[in-house]
Formats: C-alpha cells, sequence, structure tokens
C-alpha cells in the first residue's frame, strides 16, 4: 500500500511540474521594464510597450518573474509577472526534426544543422545556446540522450520540443521558416 502511495505522489508532483514547464504566447500588459534577471533591481535589456507579443518559457514564476522571449527582437530576459496576460499554449513537439543520416565512426551523435533562413538561429538544446547566421551550416557533437530544444529567431514563434540522439548515428536538421500561407 505504502509503494503505491508513494508512486501515486510522484505521478502527481511529475504531472504538475509538466504543466507548470509548459510555454505559453502572452503579451505585455502596460508598458514595462525588460530585465536581465528575474530581480527588479537587475540590468533592463529594453522597455516593451502594452500588446506586445511574447513567448512564456515557463509558467513557472521566479522571484514574481517571468523567463520570456519577446518574439520581435529575439531577446531573453524577465518581465514582472503582474505585467503578463497569458494567450494559448504552446504544444511541445515530440521527436521528428532531427533526421537520423546514418551511422557515424564517432561514438557521440553528430547533429549537422543548416539555417536556411535570411535571420539569425538561436537553438538552446538542453541548457546550451548555439547561434546559427543565415545560411550557415554547423556540425556539433553531443551526448546520447534526450534534449529539449528551443530553436527560435527575430519575429518568429519559438519551436519547442524533445529529441533524442542515439550514439554512432549522424542527424541533420534544416531550420526553415513556415508561414501561415505555407511559404
Amino acid at each position: 500500500m505504502f509503494k503505491k502511495a508513494v508512486i501515486l505522489i510522484l505521478i502527481i508532483l511529475s504531472s504538475r511540474n509538466q504543466l507548470l514547464s509548459q510555454s505559453y504566447l502572452g503579451w505585455i500588459t502596460k508598458s514595462v521594464n525588460f530585465r536581465m534577471e528575474p530581480d527588479k533591481n537587475s540590468e533592463i535589456i529594453s522597455n516593451l510597450k502594452a500588446g506586445r507579443q511574447i513567448f512564456i518559457i515557463s509558467s513557472q514564476s521566479e522571484n514574481d518573474f517571468y523567463n520570456i522571449i519577446d518574439i520581435n527582437t529575439n531577446k531573453e530576459g524577465y518581465i514582472h509577472k503582474s505585467f503578463v496576460k497569458f494567450g494559448e499554449l504552446v504544444p511541445k513537439s515530440q521527436g521528428g526534426l532531427f533526421s537520423s543520416d546514418g551511422t557515424s565512426s564517432s561514438y557521440d551523435p553528430e547533429l549537422s544543422i543548416f539555417n536556411n533562413t535570411t535571420k539569425t538561429l538561436t537553438l538552446k538544446l538542453n541548457s546550451t545556446v548555439y547561434t546559427f547566421y543565415p545560411s550557415e551550416r554547423k556540425t556539433i557533437t553531443l551526448s546520447t540522450g534526450l534534449y529539449e530544444y528551443r530553436a527560435s529567431a527575430p519575429s518568429v514563434l519559438p519551436n519547442i520540443g524533445t529529441e533524442s540522439v542515439q550514439s554512432n548515428t549522424k542527424y541533420s536538421w534544416e531550420f526553415y521558416i513556415r508561414t501561415k500561407n505555407g511559404y
């Protein structure tokens, strides 16, 4: 009976953390300082005007601040939660962005990324951030395992999700921008 209760509590806590870590689109309700850290004394990145669209990285606040991306500039920072209005939930992709290109002579997985756009791409894999300039191609070496990713660029809604990579495997990913019209 005790084991069942512990498992149930762990499942509930896991579900609660997944709900809190979900990302949303939103907007600024009043002109507010956009800060580097979740602190009212932190360095100011810029001032965001009411109505500015933002990407809320997590619905869980830190020190009463939300970690956000200003969609227009693709800058990441913090806004006090009293100035944020939540919009729609941003669904996370579950695999499928990284295409397997066969085996590698290296044990560590290799990911070849091509930024097929005219915008600078920011790619965050777990806690590591990579920058790709327009039309730039890079190969990065990863460790085997599961990666949470976030791909973003100025004036583009971020793409978030998870990907799993295996040893001795080459992967590729081409970043492109899809518009509502499909072009």
